[in-house]
């Protein structure tokens, strides 16, 4: 059975209760925070310490294990990349080389531009519209996720 993970009533109870499970950071990560309100806020948290993964994901297999606690880490510092992530034991039987499309460079013209909000929504619809999924060559499958306009 699925569940939400860090389900929370707004943004600062969901992030409680990933910090909850993943603890609260310490002062390293702290000091690397703009926001005087964001440090004020961590600070005054109790502190939870970080949890036991094997008792909160009993079913998962211990490579399962061993990669959620290196990404579920609160300092994207610390994080894997999702490069490094994908290259993780837990994917080798997943991992097919000749199957792995080249990414797109990221576009960041957008990322610090100021529109109107009929302008951001048309962006978006824009780059819905654009979206190909890209069918994996094993699928036996029909693509089912392609839009008809």
């Amino acid at each position: 059975m699925e569940k939400t993970l860090f389900k929370g009533r707004d943004y600062m109870d969901q992030l409680t209760q990933i910090m909850k499970v993943t603890g609260v950071p310490g002062s390293e990560f702290v000091q690397k925070l703009e926001s005087p309100e964001a440090k004020t806020y961590i600070k005054a948290l109790p502190r939870y310490p970080r949890k036991d993964f094997t008792t909160l994901f009993p079913r998962a297999s211990a490579k399962g294990i061993d990669l959620l606690e290196k990404m579920l880490v609160l300092d994207g510092d610390e994080r894997p990349t999702a490069e490094l992530a994908l290259e993780h034991p837990y994917f080798d039987g997943l991992r097919d080389p000749d199957d792995l499309p080249l990414p797109k460079p990221y576009d960041d013209s957008h990322d610090n531009a100021t529109l109107t909000l009929d302008e951001w929504k048309r962006l978006c619809f824009k780059e819905v519209r654009s979206f190909v999924p890209f069918p994996r060559r094993d699928s036996k499958r029909k693509n089912t996720l392609t839009m008809t306009p």
